[in-house]
């Protein structure tokens, strides 16, 4: 493992348990629910490390693993659609807090249109993004989303883990 690989994964570790929702904010904090795959709850605008510091890659390149992709996908939709909840999304604002509190349905998350980008090539891993949904925004040149990352082994054809996070932009 190089120094690198090794940075990322504590990062990854700090991410995901410093990352969980506070007490009370829905069904993403139970520790008596069975994981099919790894759920990584990041607030608004975070460091994803695989996402932010891996190479990025083209939304076509890769399409050979999109077709297993959507058939892995599948198998989890239901299961992390029962935890994404409009409590536990409201919870991941940082800064629209009074314009989320009428947040109240997260779309369907079975038919999400997945893209490639992110790789990690000699590890065989592809991050994938689709945005669930646009949320209200705090300031009128901003844009924000609910996305959902995808960490995808090439090799085994599978997904390891789940990143649910609020991801923005300011256009002027």
């Amino acid at each position: 493992m190089s120094k690198y690989s090794f940075i990322s994964a504590i990062l990854l570790s700090w991410a995901c348990t410093c990352g969980t929702l506070p007490a009370g904010a829905g069904p993403l904090e139970s520790a008596d629910v069975e994981y099919p795959v790894a759920l990584c709850v990041v607030p608004e605008m975070n460091y994803v490390p695989e996402l932010d510091s891996w190479s990025a890659c083209r939304p076509d390149a890769f399409a050979e693993h999109l077709p297993h992709v959507r058939s892995d996908w599948k198998t989890h939709s239901r299961w992390v659609a029962k935890r994404l909840t409009p409590e536990s999304v409201r919870s991941l604002s940082r800064w629209a807090r009074p314009q989320m509190a009428a947040y109240r349905a997260v779309p369907p998350l079975e038919d999400l249109q997945w893209k490639p980008v992110a790789v990690h090539e000699p590890h065989g891993k592809l991050v994938l993004e689709a945005t669930v949904d646009t949320l209200p925004v705090h300031a009128p040149l901003v844009t924000r989303w609910l996305k959902l990352y995808l960490l995808y082994d090439m090799q085994g054809k599978s997904i390891l883990r789940v990143t649910i996070t609020i991801r923005g932009a300011r256009f002027e």
